[in-house]
């Protein structure tokens, strides 16, 4: 590996050759070419990796040591090729890139990682492998918080590191670990071993900065009003509520007041070390990172009624049947059996009707944010049933979303408060030990007597077994129907379907990649799904019940709840392997992106979070550098650019970067629009050159003349950005970065486009105008609706919308490129017309009248007629 100090030493040296020598700019877009290969090597590898998560292929360690070697040496080679361009004014990056590399190779050596020192986590700050850190109790409740239809109390953890800092500032470790020593020995018997660790712990005192953090962070979950409000305190030990259990071993503390706060943390920490769980801890012998005790802190509910959820009867899973039980106030009751509760066995399949159910007499409850002992049920509700078949179901249906998720039978500690809003408090896995396992014979039969519907269609993008009714999603208005527990179909893989996944049984689309962006949302909510089908949606009916195994690749019809059984039952191999879950942390580092607008205050070196972070950075720097190269137009035309003839008011220079334009284009400096080779630019200028795009119509007398400007190039100061006034395109046979600085307001798009949809992808970003902000705040609303509406991922803040899409065909991405040309020309003066909200509509409807969509595979198109009145007139 090139060290860093080694990194820098070279470049001070290439430094000093090039000082006052011009670089030629062919030079430039050579190092700006393999930025570009570097950038679809690595993103093809990142796909790869990600693909592997659905457990379609298998793959050991060295296959995963071997991928982030490579993706190493690729982006530290697009470090050095940025730093080329921009005169090593970029050097900061590798440090970034050489920080990241090393937690990589943390993760891959097998040892903990801990984020820094951080001792507390708010639940919607916990990442994905993050178990360890903050124990299953919370990270379970970190992923049901993103899931929808679930509300989680304001909640925060105090780490295995708060733990560990308590036992060092203590003097504690030490101490005990002779006597566990002594205990495994037999030196000395568990009991007392227990009685010692737990008096010491006790007797402690909570280091002063922690002791800060848990005031400050229970202030802010009771939004500063921590005198009025009451806590739960709950045990997170390292792998309860995991693949261990521990239930009941461990103390947890409800109806706490904030002057209790400290003095429960450390009771918590002492039932770490209770007497049956120290000797099932040595008995299994567990690792001392496994004993480790986070702390859950949890704003009490005020609850009119609360209990438990088996999403599945442990001991008669055959009947696929919920049980239910609750009562009056908090759950304690119910969890500890210490008092008659209500029962209801219920239909795992909508509407969840109630099979069964004995309402008990209820003589005591447990008063919500009250201290002290059981209360007596008032008389007129001891006998009524507690909770309604419509909360029933309700409840029902979000356990069953939470077991979809987490891919295992389910025991749910909920509340309903007073207004009847439903709050998880927990989630832990059931052990089925009793289950009675499904002969292979009797699972053939079972298949046998449905008839297969599709088979070795497509391929598996996430391995698994859902049935439900088939939900054919065409346009936005389907998708927003979508009903729980649906098998979602699609013709496209669109990113914009991820919004109905959680809910989703099984998705199945007829064109896709295992490796796109939809099936990597798939993944992330654990839905089976098939992808590239074909003809799902011609097979298909709406309605039509359907059991979708992503395990064989076949779709059955009607409901095969043998094979659902044996799925729930039997936790998928590939899921619980060392290298499954390293893979797992590992993208968690590589994958996501989040600098995705250039312009944001994070969009530096050190807001890179990720490879893929680093790679986009280095991609917009070295572009932003070659724009800066020329300070007008003549001066790219004098590098080797070509000025674009056109009846446009654009004065558009062309740079190629390789296929580009056609071959035979000489020294000529003006070329025309025929000879652009570009695939991506072809679209978009058909979409800016189309009939009535750029209107040239009379304008309102008050703003004419403010308007004299629009077709006018601007500088940095005039648009709010760090380019110079150039309309600019970088382009090549399969890209596109166009930089359009018009008037008032920018444009910027950047495409990459060729056969593999992975590859695939659109960012937009449009800014800017003459009006007030309240004017160009209507034209990024109006942008956004109709991007969103087609699949871009869309942010608007103020007037600057920022609109991306990835994974699309080929016929997509021209379909798309043609949207936004128009987009661009239609748009660019409707700042001055939206002089009220109501304009938006009337607007959205006349550029939906021009756009004639959506077609039949959801696209909106242009009219190839091109007869349709101008947007501008009215």
């Amino acid at each position: 590996m090139l060290s860093f100090t080694k990194t820098l030493t070279s470049l001070r040296k290439l430094l000093r050759s090039k000082t006052k020598e011009r670089v030629p700019f062919s030079d430039l877009f050579v190092r700006f070419q393999n930025i570009l290969k570097n950038n679809n090597t690595a993103m093809e590898l990142i796909a790869d990796m990600g693909g592997k998560m659905g457990g379609d292929f298998v793959f050991d360690k060295k296959y995963l040591e071997d991928s982030v070697k490579e993706l190493h040496r690729i982006i530290r080679d697009s470090a050095y090729d940025l730093n080329f361009i921009t005169h090593n004014k970029n050097l900061e990056i590798y440090g970034i890139i050489e920080d990241l590399a090393k937690e990589l190779e943390v993760e891959l050596s097998g040892k903990l990682l801990i984020r820094g020192a951080k001792t507390i986590y708010y639940l919607d700050e916990i990442e994905d492998g993050m178990e360890d850190i903050v124990g299953y109790k919370a990270y379970n409740l970190s992923k049901i918080i993103h899931l929808g239809k679930t509300r989680v109390p304001n909640s925060f953890v105090v780490t295995t590191g708060g733990f560990r800092d308590y036992l060092a500032y203590n003097n504690l470790f030490e101490k005990i670990g002779d006597l566990i020593e002594a205990c495994k020995t037999e030196k000395r018997p568990a009991e007392s071993v227990s009685d010692a660790i737990r008096l010491m712990i006790l007797g402690g005192e909570i280091p002063p900065e922690l002791r800060r953090e848990v005031l400050a962070a229970s202030r802010k979950i009771c939004d500063g009003k921590p005198d009025s409000c009451y806590f739960s305190i709950r045990s997170s030990a390292v792998g309860e509520d995991g693949d261990l259990s521990f239930a009941g071993l461990h103390d947890s503390f409800l109806n706490v007041g904030f002057g209790e706060l400290l003095s429960e943390f450390k009771k918590v920490l002492a039932s770490l070390y209770n007497q049956v769980s120290l000797e099932y801890r040595l008995r299994t012998n567990l690792s001392p990172v496994e004993m480790a005790m986070p702390v859950l802190y949890q704003t009490m509910i005020k609850s009119r009624v609360a209990g438990v959820l088996y999403t599945l009867d442990p001991n008669r899973p055959e009947a696929s049947e919920s049980i239910l039980s609750c009562s009056w106030g908090l759950g304690k009751i119910v969890v500890e059996g210490a008092a008659a509760v209500d029962t209801f066995r219920v239909a795992r399949k909508p509407p969840y009707s109630i099979v069964e159910q004995r309402i008990a007499s209820k003589a005591l409850m447990m008063v919500p944010l009250e201290k002290g002992p059981l209360r007596a049920v008032p008389g007129e509700l001891q006998s009524k049933p507690c909770i309604t078949p419509k909360e029933v179901a309700m409840i029902v249906e979000v356990g069953l979303l939470l077991e979809r998720y987490f891919k295992t039978p389910l025991d749910v500690e909920w509340s309903l408060d007073e207004e009847g809003q439903l709050w998880i408090l927990q989630a832990r896995q059931i052990k089925v030990s009793g289950a009675r396992r499904l002969r292979f014979p009797e699972l053939m039969a079972a298949l046998d007597s449905h008839p297969v519907l599709l088979k070795d269609r497509g391929v598996i993008a996430y391995r698994g077994v859902g049935a439900g009714p088939v939900w054919i999603v065409r346009d936005m208005a389907d998708l927003s129907q979508f009903p729980a527990g649906g098998v979602l179909v699609s013709h496209y893989a669109s990113p914009w379907l991820a919004r109905a996944i959680p809910r989703a049984s099984a998705i199945i689309t007829d064109i896709g990649a295992a490796i796109g962006h939809m099936a990597t949302v798939a993944r992330e909510f654990r839905v089976p799904t098939l992808v590239g089908t074909e003809v799902a949606t011609q097979v298909l009916t709406a309605n039509q019940e359907v059991t979708v195994d992503a395990e064989r690749n076949v779709i059955y019809e009607g409901r095969i709840q043998e094979l659902l059984e044996r799925q729930l039952l039997e936790k998928p191999a590939f899921e619980i392997t060392h290298e499954f879950q390293l893979l797992r942390r590992l993208l968690r580092k590589i994958a996501p992106l989040s600098l995705v607008d250039p312009e944001a205050p994070n969009f530096t070196a050190k807001g890179c979070r990720t490879f893929h972070d680093i790679m986009r950075f280095i991609h917009e720097k070295a572009f932003q550098a070659l724009v800066q190269v020329g300070k007008d137009p003549r001066g790219f035309v004098r590098r080797g650019g070509k000025r674009l003839r056109s009846h446009l008011p654009l004065n558009l220079v062309l740079i190629d970067i390789g296929g580009g334009l056609a071959e035979g284009v000489g020294r000529e400096i003006d070329v025309d629009a025929e000879q652009i080779a570009s695939f991506p630019m072809k679209a978009l200028w058909q979409g800016l050159s189309s009939p009535k795009a750029w209107s040239t119509d009379p304008i309102p007398v008050d703003f004419q003349g403010f308007m004299s400007s629009l077709t006018r190039p601007q500088g940095a100061e005039a648009s709010g950005i760090n380019l110079p006034g150039v309309n600019l395109a970088v382009i090549g046979s399969n890209y596109v970065n166009l930089s359009l600085p018009l008037g008032y307001h920018f444009t910027a798009v950047e495409a990459g486009m060729g056969p593999l949809p992975r590859n695939n992808y659109i960012f937009f970003r449009f800014v800017g105008g003459v009006t007030d902000i309240t004017r160009r705040s209507r034209r990024a609303i109006l942008l956004m609706t109709i991007l969103e509406d087609v699949g871009f991922k869309v942010k608007v803040n103020g007037d600057l919308v920022i609109a991306r899409a990835i994974d699309l065909t080929e016929e997509q991405m021209s379909e798309y490129l043609r949207l936004i040309g128009r987009l661009i020309g239609f748009t660019r003066q409707l700042d001055v017309l939206l002089k009220n909200d109501s304009d938006i509509d009337a607007y959205l409807d006349k550029i939906m009248s021009q756009l004639k969509g959506p077609n039949e595979n959801g696209i909106i198109r242009e009219d190839k007629n091109g007869e349709n009145d101008s947007l501008h007139s009215g």
